[in-house]
């Protein structure tokens, strides 16, 4: 592993942005700003105490709860809510599709259902499936022989 160098203009910065505390140091930049400050304890001692003082300061200032006026300005702030309005294709579309119509199972769910009600919808009308076959050939103009089709 490589070590770090740090300059002393570094640890004046880390002292100053992270306080007194080398446990709050940018992690990679702690042993080596760390080992500087112990082998030269003079050039760091009086941003060490001001350090320490601010850190002290801080730790004892007593934060006010926010009263119920901060909540209704971030309240009024924010996005206003979708509005409600629609009509029957809305409700259908949100019943149908939950989560939105981009919603790839919402897809699936829609090609089940028209496999579904084209199936049913074919299956009721009565029709065989030999008679939907000729349907098919003589539309589309196919000459086939009687007996491959079975029909006499």
């Amino acid at each position: 592993m490589k070590k770090m160098i740090v300059s002393t203009e570094r640890v004046l910065e880390l002292i100053a942005a992270y306080g007194a505390e080398p446990g709050a140091w940018p992690e990679d930049e702690r042993a080596a700003a760390m080992e500087l400050v112990a082998t030269s304890p003079d050039l760091f001692e009086a941003a060490l105490e001001d350090a320490r003082a601010l850190d002290q300061m801080l730790q004892n200032e007593q934060v006010p709860e926010p009263g119920p006026e901060l909540s209704d300005a971030i309240l009024a702030a924010g996005p206003a809510p979708k509005s409600a309005s629609g009509g029957v294709l809305s409700g259908l579309s949100a019943l149908i599709f939950p989560q939105g119509v981009r919603w790839p199972a919402g897809a699936a769910l829609a090609s089940l259902m028209m496999g579904l009600v084209g199936g049913y919808s074919y299956a009721s009308t009565g029709v065989s499936y030999d008679e939907t076959d000729l349907a098919y050939y003589a539309g589309f103009d196919v000459e086939l022989e009687e007996d491959w089709l079975g029909v006499e």
